[in-house]
């Protein structure tokens, strides 16, 4: 089962067709929520959510503006299109049962 934080990240990097740096998926996620999450909690997030194979981390070349420093980037795997798909089916179930519009 996700939490929404862990939902949102997942659809921003579905969003992002693709890898996504830590930076992209926070320019995905602010444009869908309206903030920008802290980079702390993004990190914990995907960190948790690399443990579940939910994501998966590449790490690039290292970039002369960033001081030699690598990016990371990040993918969604099968497993974790699955679990988004299943808590997308959970809230459409539950929606139904208590008559929400839309459900």
């Amino acid at each position: 089962m996700l939490g929404q934080f862990e939902e949102r990240v997942l659809f921003a990097l579905v969003a992002a067709k693709g890898e996504a740096t830590t930076s992209m998926i926070c320019e995905i996620y602010e444009k869908d929520v309206g903030r920008e999450p802290s980079y702390g909690a993004l990190y914990t997030c995907l960190d948790r959510m690399l443990e579940k194979k939910f994501v998966t981390r590449r790490k690039g070349e290292p970039e002369p503006q960033k001081g030699g420093k690598a990016r990371f980037f990040y993918s969604i795997t099968g497993g974790g299109r699955q679990a988004l798909l299943d808590s997308v089916h959970r809230y459409k179930t539950l929606s139904g049962k208590l008559g929400i519009v839309g459900a």
